[in-house]
């Protein structure tokens, strides 16, 4: 008797919601578990050397080193590019200039770690507007969980958490940005006192104004989203907020400090070699554009994750109220998002070029607004056909969700975030920091003055420590001052 009184009193709506945020809580971390622990077997590489050789100062106070920091952030400026904020960080934080593999495993999993925090934020501030403050936790973090897998799923993501100089150049700057846009959300909260309202501007704009320092893909991102943000108010208020508008002109101050960098044209002379051509710069932006929502689109789950968005817009649309137009009309010029980020890299190459650390951020921006374009169609077939009052039409695109899943060709196994799982629980990347640890050991104690090495074994989903040959490449050079040996170069194989 006791039992049937609790199953009578028993609130399921309740236990629902409990068990989807446990659920979502067990995935989330265990995907940034996963790639945080990965991240913190980053080696050094490349332009980590190369950079850290140019400051030039090793092991000094903080004030000396800061100061070097900003020196070595005006010596790019003026003769290689523009992004202020990404090389003041990069020599800043530099491992080998100041606590070595310890420092670079704590910057690469606060990195990792920072990301996903600030992704977090911004799509519960995102979310808190459609439910007007209500918490809903389950629901948050459903939908986090969903842009979470959706942007790991992707597969491109080794040069910003495996990277060093892909963190600092590209990871952290596009998490300022990201931090921002949350803070520009959160200062045009119905609700928000004068005084949280001035903070929240402040931050967003100063941050906003840092990101616009780091890659140019970062600051075309950032500041067209402040843009669209301070359309969508206005045309849901019907007035102009100047707190925005500090905020929008902070990022194109930014912008603008960036993109007139002496270092860009000389750089762009060097590696380039002819004039800036804008229109077939937006010919391969659009290219670029077109082939990785292709590529994600061709992803495993990304139907299924769609069609999940697609209940979210269901469920949301009633509590958009007259907010529907202006949040369709800012959706629509959403789109367009991923050409402004990937403009500035059709710009800098001169070509279809498109490095794995600029399609991360490219990914990231399709990831979510395809997910906020399918949360869009929900919302209009639900003001369209009544979906949520309808149960026989939910019944219906929950069994053809659920037929999605079944007949996916690929399985969670396949998807790169277990790939990194097996990497680690294999031990294949911890063999790998070794190695890499023992020939930096190598280099730093062996009495050779032309040093000849022999490379690690390359593993998959992971960004390698590499030397050319060629005892006169960049790469080797840079290695080469650093350890003040006359050449390094790679044994022939």
């Amino acid at each position: 008797m006791k039992w049937k009184q609790y199953m009578e009193k028993a609130d399921w709506g309740k236990c629902r919601r409990g068990a989807a945020t446990a659920l979502n809580c067990l995935l989330i971390f265990l995907m940034v578990s996963v790639i945080t622990a990965g991240a913190g077997y980053t080696v050094l590489l490349g332009d980590d050397f190369t950079h850290g050789v140019r400051v030039g100062v090793f092991h000094a106070s903080l004030p000396r080193y800061f100061a070097a920091s900003l020196q070595y952030m005006k010596e790019i400026y003026l003769d290689w590019q523009g992004t202020y904020f990404a090389m003041f960080i990069q020599a800043f934080l530099s491992p080998i200039n100041n606590f070595g593999m310890g420092q670079l495993r704590a910057v690469m999993m606060g990195n990792a770690l920072f990301f996903f925090g600030a992704l977090l934020l911004l799509v519960w501030n995102v979310l808190g507007f459609a439910l007007q403050e209500r918490k809903m936790l389950h629901l948050r973090l459903t939908v986090f969980t969903l842009v979470l897998f959706g942007v790991l799923n992707g597969q491109i993501f080794t040069e910003i958490f495996f990277w060093f100089s892909g963190a600092t150049a590209y990871g952290i700057p596009f998490s300022v940005m990201l931090l921002s846009v949350s803070f520009f959300l959160m200062a045009n909260r119905a609700g928000v006192t004068k005084r949280k309202k001035f903070v929240f501007t402040a931050v967003s704009a100063v941050t906003l104004f840092l990101a616009s320092g780091g890659s140019l893909t970062v600051t075309g991102t950032g500041c067209y989203l402040a843009v669209l943000l301070s359309l969508g108010f206005y045309l849901a208020s019907g007035r102009i907020s100047w707190g925005n508008l500090c905020i929008t002109a902070a990022g194109i101050a930014g912008a603008l400090i960036n993109a007139a960098a002496p270092g860009n044209f000389s750089r762009h002379t060097e590696t380039a070699g002819e004039s800036l051509l804008l229109l077939k710069a937006m010919k391969w932006s659009v290219k670029n554009v077109l082939a990785e929502t292709q590529r994600l689109a061709e992803s495993p789950f990304f139907a299924v994750l769609i069609l999940s968005m697609i209940f979210v817009g269901i469920y949301l649309s009633g509590k958009l109220g007259e907010k529907l137009a202006a949040y369709t009309f800012v959706s629509v010029l959403s789109l367009f998002t991923g050409i402004v980020t990937a403009f500035p890299v059709a710009v800098g190459y001169s070509g279809p070029y498109f490095p794995n650390r600029c399609c991360f951020i490219l990914d990231v921006v399709l990831v979510v607004t395809l997910f906020n374009l399918a949360v869009l169609t929900g919302c209009v077939l639900d003001r369209w056909g009544g979906l949520r009052e309808n149960r026989s039409a939910c019944a219906v695109l929950a069994v053809v969700l659920l037929t999605a899943v079944l007949l996916s060709p690929a399985s969670l196994a396949d998807s790169p975030v277990m790939t990194v799982s097996r990497s680690l629980r294999s031990g294949s990347y911890s063999e790998y920091y070794e190695a890499c640890t023992a020939l930096y050991d190598y280099l730093e104690n062996c009495e050779e003055t032309d040093v000849v090495l022999e490379m690690p074994e390359y593993i998959e989903n992971f960004e390698c420590f590499y030397l050319d040959e060629d005892e006169n490449a960049w790469v080797n050079q840079g290695l080469a001052q650093y350890y003040h040996k006359d050449s390094v170069k790679r044994k022939a194989e």
